[in-house]
């Protein structure tokens, strides 16, 4: 009996922006970022997607074009450059409603039962029981002021990564896996009110992330940093809440909501990237927020329908967040401290754990972003 060839599966948030107060658009790319996607391995079909999304805002000349080919950008990558859109005209849409016209009769898992949505959870074990929504609109406006808080406060920041890679039987049993170490970067941008997080990921000192994903027939995930953007006060609008009840999670007292995507309404989008294709996913999950702080201890999200016409049956993402200091600023942040991604594809089935330490601050320009003049013209 022929195998089908595993290829290569990248799943990844779309970069997430905010704008205070008021809800704004996804800047385009700039140099700097060209030359970082590189760095990370995202100078290929998955990196001219998020191109052909966002635009760039240089004039990509062609000794620029000729120093990323020498570096090993695809040409879809660098024909992506060359149409990008450039900031100006109406050309930089958030999203497409027509995309996400699939899921407009998915049936999230907050319309289950409360019984059949704890068995199909298991998390949710323990789970006290709320006695109504009265306390909903008081959770999650708090909740969405924390994390706009985190929003204006994040730094530049650079972290080691520990990613376990594994494909499973189909009892569950590890049959194959391999794991990696690299520096992982969540770089901010603020532009009049907008604040834009991007991530990338990369081997030491800068170099490419190599081994990890393409070609290797195993899942790339990232993107974890900003996933609680979904409880954001702008983006509440675009999904649908439901208070669960209380719950204790990792020595905290929660609040646990559970919420879905509206299909044609949400911004903070996934995308699963195969091939020179891509597909957009929405998500609906679980997020367990503590009683004290409103700070999300721990998010769960599944895709909010399977997609069977690329195989796609389920994805599940697990994050824990903890409290990180950065003594360089005397404060503290909430960041994630270990994810879990599990996935269904073609019968294949696959999980990726990633785990982060020795949060840090970093400078831009000089240690990550810049390239080295024999690379790269300026």
């Amino acid at each position: 009996m022929p195998h089908r060839p595993i290829t290569t599966l990248v799943v990844l948030m779309t970069a997430v922006l905010l704008s205070l107060p008021a809800a704004g658009q996804e800047k385009a790319f700039t140099q700097d970022q060209i030359q970082s996607m590189l760095r990370a391995g995202l100078a290929d079909e998955s990196g001219a997607k998020l191109i052909e999304e966002r635009g760039i805002d240089f004039p990509p000349t062609e000794d620029f074009l000729q120093g990323l080919k020498t570096a090993g950008a695809k040409e879809a990558f660098l024909q992506a450059l060359r149409f990008a859109k450039r900031p100006g005209a109406n050309n930089t849409t958030v999203f497409n409603p027509s995309d996400q016209s699939y899921y407009l009769g998915a049936k999230p898992l907050l319309d289950y039962p409360l019984q059949d949505l704890i068995q199909t959870v298991t998390e949710l074990r323990g789970l006290e029981p709320s006695q109504g929504q009265d306390e909903l609109a008081a959770i999650l406006d708090k909740t969405g002021k924390v994390c706009e808080d985190l929003m204006e406060r994040m730094p530049n920041l650079i972290s080691r990564e520990e990613v376990t890679q594994e494909k499973l039987r189909d009892s569950g049993k590890v049959k194959e896996h391999r794991r990696r170490k690299f520096e992982y970067m969540i770089i901010v941008s603020r532009n009049d009110g907008n604040v834009t997080l991007n991530e990338y990921r990369v081997g030491p000192r800068g170099s490419p992330a190599e081994g990890y994903g393409s070609g290797h027939g195993y899942m790339l995930t990232q993107n974890f940093a900003s996933q609680w953007l979904y409880f954001i006060s702008q983006n509440q609008p675009a999904a649908r809440f439901l208070y669960l009840g209380q719950q204790t999670n990792s020595g905290h007292k929660c609040y646990v909501v559970a919420f879905a995507q509206k299909p044609g309404f949400a911004t903070v989008t996934g995308m699963l990237i195969e091939a020179g294709r891509s597909v957009r996913l929405l998500f609906q999950g679980i997020a367990w927020i503590d009683e004290e702080s409103f700070r999300i201890v721990r998010l769960r999200t599944d895709l909010l329908a399977p997609r069977p016409e690329i195989g796609l049956q389920k994805e599940t993402t697990q994050l824990q967040f903890g409290m990180e200091p950065l003594r360089k600023i005397g404060s503290s942040l909430w960041l994630p401290q270990q994810v879990v991604v599990t996935a269904e594809r073609n019968n294949q089935r696959s999980r990726n754990t990633h785990r982060y330490s020795d949060y840090r601050l970093f400078k831009v320009e000089s240690r990550i972003l810049s390239a080295p003049p024999d690379r790269f013209s300026k």
